[in-house]
């Protein structure tokens, strides 16, 4: 399709005269009069010149002197606040200058930054987010903050009174309305509307302007906004610089259209008629799943249209019929309500009502146009309440906009966000529901939705709390529903990547560095979900740093109807957030020389420095058997068989495998998938050949698909605690589930053993109150111990937090049983994890299933008499728990009601004496 636009005009004298034209381009159900004369509150038609007359813009010469300074201190009218040109008050020196409003970091910096390091500057100081600061008024050593510092801080205010403002700006490349902003922004009448940004030149200003003329007479102030964590999650550099604030006659430089912020918008008449779907499914890109009109699938229905599910979410059959629901379109809408299904056998289902509660995400999709539209209904607690019913925009993880549903029950209404500033971006939608029904707030306590689109118009004036810009609140704790973990440690930080527990298993990373929080979690490597490419599915694999400082992610292809069935891909970092990546498809192979094709998978890279090549260890079968295979590599790129590192007879396979190394001794690590052994076990090697030690297995048959990530000073092996089907307790384990983390450490006599990580000594460090709250027969306490008799109990409250216990158990009978006791009082179930340690074994079981075979179990020596070191962890959120035992092997285990549980201790028919009981929380 061509178009053309042709005209033509002259004078009398026969001259060419310039003519503004402008080429609309109407969508679909749009009309002239919709452009021409808006419904709503219109922007007025803006000159095609940037300058106040409509001329062209006048340009200074010298941008430092023209005009006057923008803002003056009103106790000093020559201190050249505006330029920055004070310092050394200490602590709070900036609202001191009568600066206003300082949050954050920034209300401990000691005024305008010595600006010697930072090019373009003018005189000698310049406002930096990073400089030097107190952290408090008792504080008399100065520091530099360092980039992530974090705040914002208002100017004072000045009336407008010139055409232009011009300045100097520098560092970070993000807009005030986006994740991690670092931006100067100009408000009038409380509104935002200029903005300007750094262009990411390291320590470097360079002059922006300006045009305010439409504000002359006005009063106004400038916000310093930085709002960038450094946490590696965007390629912009993490800090702000400003400098030579001027108002004038002259712009510096020609004011950039893009740093106005429309203060009005035009309405479109019909948002139906106007727009795309905001996002697809993978797999049925013509379904309106962004319209929620699919239905029926029973359990896990939302997952199956290419969402993420959590809660009471994850047992919804997909949209709501909405047959009441008032402005609704088509014959569904998003409900936090409805009817659910227990798990995949249950085929009559429940109402679940107002109660309900859980997130749901959408799709990722491209903003390509400036609004999103959507209709909204229910709830009006805002995203960061205690009982939200809120809608978020994500991008890059991080909340950029927001909305509640209208506060009406049965009736909806079109909301828009202007996302003009994020068009590009990769983004997904959360819906949240945290409110159960079991308060009166004034809020309804659920979230209807529906249609959602993006469109070149809006369905409504964005609400002015649409935006949000701020430090806290876009990460999230430690918790994720998984498959397989493929950790990375990096610079001080685990990057979690991992197999999403749905879908077709794209690949998504959260990062920590206390294993108590974690940045929100994204998509990083897709699936095709295409039957005829190799990566309709993925599957595990591992990221490598190489020798100039370039990331690969090696990872797993497969496709049941394509040959080969799985091969290896392999993908490089296109920068340094580790969350994008781009795949280098001719470098696909699969298994040859003896290894299969059709099992192929995982594979774990890393550089061998006694081979001085790239090993890369596989899952696969060679001659029939199990194998932990091995390619080698000079490059990365070209990979060669070599013979197995280790085979066993199994008719299935070795998974996960990883390598490393404690101290000199190396180890390997798998996940055997046969269901009479599936633990995480580990090989030691002895004259170059690798064998099973005794005790081999780290844990149950809980906690599966471990590898592991770290250094020498800690090795942690992440792994997963499998779920049950239907998320209930009584259901057999399923693939995937939820995180779980050890650290591992080799014994004096050259064992590998798990313990508790020290990250969660430390972090879970503050006591709790360890009170006994139940017993049965006796329990007698000391000021050191609990001396326990012959078949008596006691238990400590519930609690809801992450918490762990530590104590030491020890009895005069070396046969003494014992165990670590769970009790729900409203249920009367009791769940206990035995430990049998005459024959060296403990046991996770809830009464009346102790001969489930699915039932944890992990061997493990033990010496009463001497004394048993236990530590447990509980993680009540997440439904999962492990107890340590002598710093040697674990047991996790699944309980998804947690949180309702008492924890104590039990005996057997010999007594017990527990000792230095203890409990942690955050």
């Amino acid at each position: 399709m061509t178009l053309a636009l042709v005209g033509c005009g002259g004078g009398s004298d026969g001259g060419i005269k310039k003519s503004s034209v402008e080429l609309i381009v109407l969508e679909e159900g749009q009309t002239v009069a919709d452009v021409l004369r808006p419904r709503s509150s219109s922007l007025s038609s803006l000159s095609s010149s940037s300058s106040g007359t409509g001329g062209e813009v006048p340009i200074t010469a010298d941008p430092e002197i023209e005009g006057d300074r923008l803002f003056v201190r009103s106790t000093d009218g020559q201190q050249n606040i505006s330029g920055f040109e004070f310092c050394c008050g200490q602590f709070d020196t900036y609202q001191e200058h009568e600066f206003l409003d300082a949050t954050g970091d920034f209300i401990k910096l000691d005024g305008g930054f010595w600006g010697s390091g930072v090019e373009g500057t003018i005189g000698e100081r310049v406002f930096s987010s990073y400089g030097d600061g107190f952290d408090d008024a008792a504080d008399t050593s100065a520091a530099q903050l360092g980039p992530e510092a974090m705040g914002s801080l208002r100017s004072p205010v000045f009336t407008i009174a010139r055409n232009y403002i011009n300045f100097l700006i520098g560092g970070g490349g993000n807009r005030f309305d986006t994740a991690n902003a670092t931006a100067v922004v100009l408000i009038v009448d409380g509104k935002v509307v200029r903005h300007a940004h750094g262009k990411n030149q390291d320590n470097k200003v360079t002059w922006d302007s300006w045009d305010v003329s439409e504000f002359a007479g006005k009063s106004a102030q400038l916000e310093f906004i930085d709002h960038h964590p450094n946490d590696g999650s965007d390629a912009s550099l993490p800090y702000l610089l400003a400098d030579e604030f001027r108002a004038a006659d002259k712009a510096a430089v020609a004011p950039p259209a893009s740093s106005k912020v429309p203060t009005s918008i035009a309405v479109a008449a019909d948002p139906l008629a106007i727009g795309q779907p905001l996002f697809t499914r993978l797999t049925d890109a013509n379904q309106n799943i962004a319209g929620f009109e699919f239905c029926c699938g029973r359990f896990d229905t939302y997952q199956n249209h290419s969402f993420i599910a959590s809660g009471d979410f994850i047992r919804f059959d997909g949209g709501q019929w909405a047959s009441d629901i008032a402005n609704k379109q088509g014959d569904r809408v998003f409900a936090s309500y409805g009817q659910g299904f227990a798990d995949e056998s249950d085929a009559v289902g429940e109402w679940y009502g107002w109660e309900a509660t859980g997130t749901l995400r959408s799709p990722v999709f491209t903003i390509t146009s400036p609004y999103i539209n959507f209709l909204a209904g229910g709830g009006t607690n805002k995203f960061d309440s205690a009982y939200a019913t809120a809608v978020v925009l994500r991008v890059n993880g991080k909340i950029v906009r927001q909305a509640t549903g209208n506060g009406l029950e049965k009736t909806l209404g079109w909301t828009t966000w202007d996302v003009s500033g994020l068009m590009g971006r990769e983004a997904e939608i959360e819906i949240i529901d945290k409110h159960d029904n079991s308060i009166e707030d004034g809020s309804f306590p659920f979230l209807l939705l529906d249609e959602f689109k993006q469109a070149s118009m809006a369905a409504a004036v964005p609400a002015d709390d649409s935006v949000v810009s701020q430090v806290d609140g876009h990460g999230k704790s430690l918790a994720l529903d998984m498959g397989d973990p493929n950790p990375f440690y990096d610079n001080g930080n685990y990057y979690i990547y991992y197999l999403q527990n749905g879908g077709f298993h794209p690949w998504y990373m959260a990062k920590t560095n206390n294993l108590l929080d974690m940045s929100y979690p994204l998509e990083v490597l897709p699936a095709s979900g295409d039957a005829a490419k190799q990566d309709q599915w993925i599957g595990s694999g591992s990221v490598i740093k190489d020798s100039n400082d370039n990331y690969h992610l090696f990872y797993t292809g497969h496709n049941q109807q394509h040959n080969p069935v799985e091969a290896v891909m392999h993908a490089v970092a296109t920068d340094n957030t580790l969350a994008n990546w781009e795949t280098k498809h001719e470098l696909t192979f699969s298994g040859a020389n003896g290894y299969s094709n059709f099992d192929f998978r995982d594979p774990l890279v890393f550089w061998n420095s006694t081979a001085q090549k790239y090993w890369m260890l596989i899952t696969s079968r060679y001659q029939s058997k199990a194998a932990i295979g091995l390619y080698t590599s000079d490059d990365l790129n070209t990979w060669a068989a070599a013979e197995p590192l280790y085979t066993e007879v199994s008719p299935l396979n070795l998974e996960v495998a990883d390598y490393f190394s404690l101290g000199t001794t190396p180890f390997i690590i798998y996940s055997d998938q046969r269901d009479s052994s599936r633990q995480v076990k580990y090989l030691r090697e002895n004259a170059s050949v690798w064998e099973k030690p005794l005790n081999d297995a780290l844990d149950g048959n809980a906690f599966y698909a471990a590898r592991t990530a770290g250094n020498q000073d800690e090795r942690l092996l992440f792994g997963w605690v499998s779920h049950k089907k239907g998320r209930s307790d009584s259901g057999v384990p399923i693939w995937g589930g939820d995180l779980m983390v050890h650290q591992l450490h080799k014994t004096d006599d050259g064992q590998l053993a798990v313990s508790l990580p020290e990250k969660y000594r430390t972090g879970l460090s503050v006591a709790q109150p360890a009170d006994i709250v139940w017993t049965l027969g006796a329990a007698a306490e000391s000021e050191e111990s609990i001396v326990v008799d012959a078949n008596s109990a006691f238990t400590l409250a519930p609690s809801t937090q992450k918490n762990r216990l530590a104590f030491s158990v020890n009895s005069a009978n070396e046969n003494a049983q014992f165990g670590i006791e769970l009790r729900n009082t409203a249920t009367n179930q009791r769940v206990v994890i035995a430990v049998d340690a005459a024959n060296g074994l403990a046991k996770y079981y809830r009464d009346g299933d102790a001969a489930n075979p699915d039932n944890p179990v992990v061997a493990v020596p033990l010496d009463i008499i001497e004394g048993i070191n236990i530590d447990v962890l509980l993680d009540p959120q997440a439904g999962v728990g492990a107890v340590y035992f002598n710093n040697y092997r674990a047991l996790s285990f699944r309980l998804y009601g947690l949180p309702e549980y008492e924890v104590g201790v039990y005996s057997g028919a010999d007594a017990i004496a527990v000792t230095d009981l203890e409990r942690f929380s955050r």
